[in-house]
């Protein structure tokens, strides 16, 4: 009986203090507060700030480390992830983007060539490539992509959509029966530019014709027609 009572003794402060300490820390865990943590990766570390006090988290930078891809003082990598639950009061671990700068399209419309291209140097951009298009103002820019004003980084590409002079296009005749003679009068009634050549230095025994725009042919306004006389 004696032996019953001092294993009680000894053992009972023991067990109550485990259950204490059970119970103590299962309220805790049941009473601590939670939220969601925000995805901030893309935003700037002022707008991250801002999101995570509001959800009841503390923003640290972990280090800025340099990226093409990524616009200044924007985050690439956050610690927790996004959208899972975590306490409050936590960290939040991030790395920011060391560059290129994030800024608005210049407007390139009106201008020519010329002063696009120097407008690129100036503003720090790239001519991805120059596509012409028929329009009355030739050689001046008509539309650009991306539009004026859009986000873009540094360094970033632009295509110039450039006007150049608008074309007819005509349809070759045939011109097995049509003398050539006819058939360039018809080019300078229509003002389409032709050239004869002569295989030969003088004009007699002329054997054949041929032309540089096969029969049944569409050619632009632009295109010279070659009638060869041989």
């Amino acid at each position: 009986m004696k032996l019953i009572k001092i294993i009680l003794c000894i053992t009972a402060p023991v067990i109550v203090f485990v259950l204490s300490t059970y119970f103590t820390i299962s309220l805790l865990l049941k009473f601590q507060q939670t939220t969601i943590c925000p995805d901030i990766r893309g935003k700037t570390v002022e707008d991250a700030r801002g999101m995570t006090r509001q959800k009841g988290l503390n923003l640290v930078v972990l280090r800025y480390e340099r990226r093409n891809d990524v616009p200044y003082n924007h985050i690439t990598v956050q610690k927790p992830d996004a959208n899972i639950l975590t306490k409050k009061g936590r960290v939040v671990y991030v790395i920011v983007s060391e560059g290129p700068e994030l800024m608005k399209t210049p407007g390139f419309v009106g201008l020519t060539t010329e002063e696009a291209q120097k407008m690129f140097s100036e503003k720090h951009l790239v001519l991805d490539k120059t596509v012409m298009v028929p329009s009355l103002k030739t050689g001046k820019v008509i539309a650009q992509l991306p539009a004026q004003s859009s986000d873009i980084l540094e360094y970033g590409k632009v295509t110039l959509f450039v006007g150049m002079e608008p074309r007819s296009y005509y349809l070759m005749a045939d011109t097995k029966n049509v003398n050539y003679n006819e058939l360039a009068d018809e080019f300078e009634l229509r003002g389409i530019k032709y050239r004869i050549h002569y295989a030969r230095g003088d004009n007699s025994e002329r054997r054949g014709i041929d032309y540089s725009v096969p029969p049944r042919t569409l050619f632009a306004s632009t295109d010279e027609v070659v009638i060869n006389v041989y």
